[in-house]
């Protein structure tokens, strides 16, 4: 990376500074990138953009199609970026993760970070990161984990949060184990190569006290209990979130305790995925593709 390209990518970092005060986000991308080196020519896909933090601090400059059912989320990314001279504009397109208008193997990375557990069909969203993902590419999916007996700290409480009311941050399951993971992918044709933790217990007790907080916020300041992330960055200036972007590097520091735990199991699984190879078609057979029209990406 040169140095312009640098200073270009951290003045786009900069401008999406809301999700880089959030702790998980922060947590899971050196997770992310270990697990896939973006590295190489290929486009890139992120099913699930959000604010778009997390997608630009893994595949930078790389060509990248963002998707989300959220046309807000999506315009807040492409402004953001937009607004950058030098950077380049994602591909932004509204669509539904069991229906990309891709064609098959167009992707030579993909990440899909939070997003099965929102969906009531997650088979046909894998069977569709198995179509459009190439041969030689690379995934990563992060899910929540339920292997610990347990999403959270709110949960143990009995306190309901944006994920159990409608809208497009309900979660239809509260996550995944490895087991349940690696099966849903496998039947896919997908295989899980390997897998590592993260939001483990100081990050999720610092990120559950914040939860608690901002839930109240939005049920006193706004009347909801549903929102989204473009919903949340329409309110940065507000007088809550500068105090909040204040007292963020104490939590921070708080939730970097985790160091202590060594490898102990975090409330965030991440799985890196590939698809092997087709097997060699035997001569005189006729190509799978044929008489299926296909959509270009």
């Amino acid at each position: 990376m040169t140095e312009s390209g640098s200073a270009v990518d951290r003045e786009v970092l900069a401008r999406l500074n809301l999700s880089a005060r959030d702790l998980p986000t922060r947590d899971k991308i050196p997770v992310i990138r270990a697990l896939m080196p973006a590295v190489g020519p290929g486009l890139a896909l992120d099913i699930g953009v959000g604010t778009g933090y997390t997608t630009f601090s893994v595949f930078g400059q790389r060509p990248t199609v963002c998707v989300d059912i959220d046309t807000g989320n999506l315009r807040h990314y492409r402004e953001r970026v937009g607004a950058v001279a030098g950077a380049r504009r994602p591909l932004c397109v509204a669509a539904l993760a069991t229906a990309l208008p891709f064609r098959p193997e167009a992707f030579r990375f993909i990440l899909c970070s939070e997003v099965l557990e929102h969906l009531d069909d997650d088979g046909g969203c894998a069977a569709e990161i198995a179509r459009v993902l190439a041969p030689d590419g690379a995934a990563v999916v992060t899910v929540p984990y339920t292997g610990i007996g347990f999403t959270g700290f709110l949960e143990l409480l009995g306190i309901k949060t944006v994920h159990d009311y409608p809208g497009p941050e309900r979660h239809v399951r509260p996550g995944y184990d490895e087991v349940r993971l690696g099966e849903l992918l496998a039947r896919r044709g997908l295989v899980v190569e390997g897998h590592q933790y993260y939001f483990r217990f100081f990050t999720r007790l610092a990120t559950d006290l914040v939860s608690a907080l901002h839930l109240l916020y939005q049920r006193v300041v706004h009347g909801r209990r549903s929102w989204t992330w473009a919903d949340v960055t329409a309110s940065e200036g507000s007088l809550a979130l500068r105090l909040y972007a204040c007292v963020f590097p104490l939590l921070w520091a708080f939730s970097r305790l985790d160091r202590l735990l060594g490898r102990w199991r975090g409330f965030g699984l991440v799985a890196s995925v590939r698809k092997p190879a087709a097997p060699a078609r035997q001569v005189g057979s006729a190509p799978a593709g044929v008489g299926r029209q296909q959509e270009g990406a």
